[in-house]
């Protein structure tokens, strides 16, 4: 059996993206201000950013991000920095990694692991190989989706 060595997070995978049904089911519910990690070309928000390393604190917004999975650390360690209230998702086949352990699980509201794999649109092949999470921080867990929730910390007012 193969085992994930923690090689998956390649350029090659950046530019896989949220299916747009799941996209919006979310953002019905918070409204998102802002796509943290798109292009223009790609972005599901009316605002994006191709350079969320440079952005600094946003108060006032609800942010949605999907990281390159070549750069996911360092966009975690800058979205639970700089992002009041913000859902992201990322891949959850690695719960023992340095970005989980480190700063996934020491910052998130509440993780919401969905009732079978996501699709990602921009890629080719037979699906996701695998299971994906959704990582609130500071808003309330989505409704209408079928899956597994652990709630991490309460919400910061």
């Amino acid at each position: 059996m193969k085992g994930n060595d923690g090689t998956g997070n390649v350029e090659e995978r950046d530019n896989w993206q949220t299916p747009q049904w799941l996209f919006d089911k979310l953002h019905t519910q918070y409204n998102f201000d802002i796509d943290c990690c798109a292009t223009k070309e790609n972005s599901k928000c009316v605002a994006s950013s191709d350079n969320f390393e440079r952005i600094g604190i946003m108060t006032l917004s609800v942010c949605w991000m999907n990281p390159p999975f070549s750069k996911s650390k360092k966009m975690f360690k800058h979205f639970f920095k700089v992002v009041n209230r913000g859902v992201a998702i990322y891949r959850c086949d690695n719960l023992e990694t340095a970005l989980w352990q480190d700063t996934i699980l020491k910052n998130a509201t509440w993780i919401l692991i969905p009732k079978g794999r996501i699709s990602y649109e921009g890629k080719e092949g037979k699906g996701s190989r695998f299971p994906s999470a959704l990582i609130g921080f500071n808003v309330p867990v989505p409704n209408g989706l079928d899956g597994a929730t652990l709630i991490v910390q309460e919400a910061s007012k």
